[in-house]
């Protein structure tokens, strides 16, 4: 009955150090000071118009994009405790202490932080050398800082 049990058990890890430490510096660079400014940035004008509006239980569609990547946007807001109260009418407008900047920010930042070590292995995959997808991954992290 467990016969499986009589021959020994092998496992094996197999990690690339590369890609860890490359997985390391895209969530360093992504996370660290999160909340700085705390004040309304760029496109989050944008976002956060949607945001308030699913929190307030108001649907809609637009040619933006899709519906589902406002609505996970919005489960970050949820997740943190945002109420949809605040107009996002401006750029540099500080926000309010009802508004969870933290994860609000968080979605979008771990995407690109796992955009770094997902341009690695996309390198990798076509073939190309481990310096090439090094150097790829290292752009990802750089010019996306600018």
């Amino acid at each position: 009955m467990w016969g499986f049990l009589k021959r020994p058990v092998v496992v094996t890890a197999d990690i690339n150090l590369s890609l860890v430490a490359l997985t390391g510096m895209g969530l360093l660079s992504r996370l660290w000071r999160l909340t700085y400014p705390r004040a309304v940035v760029f496109d989050e004008v944008y976002y956060g118009q949607y945001i308030s509006f699913y929190m307030k239980r108001i649907f809609f569609l637009d040619d933006s994009g899709p519906p589902f990547g406002h609505m996970v946007l919005a489960l970050g807001g949820y997740l943190g405790g945002f109420d949809g109260n605040f107009l996002w009418n401006r750029i540099g407008a500080e926000y309010s202490s009802n508004v969870p900047v933290w994860s609000l920010r968080l979605l979008p930042a771990l995407a690109g932080a796992l955009s770094v070590p997902m341009a690695y292995q996309i390198v990798l995959e076509l073939h190309f050398s481990h310096c090439a997808a090094m150097g790829a991954a290292l752009k990802c992290i750089w010019f996306i800082q600018i």
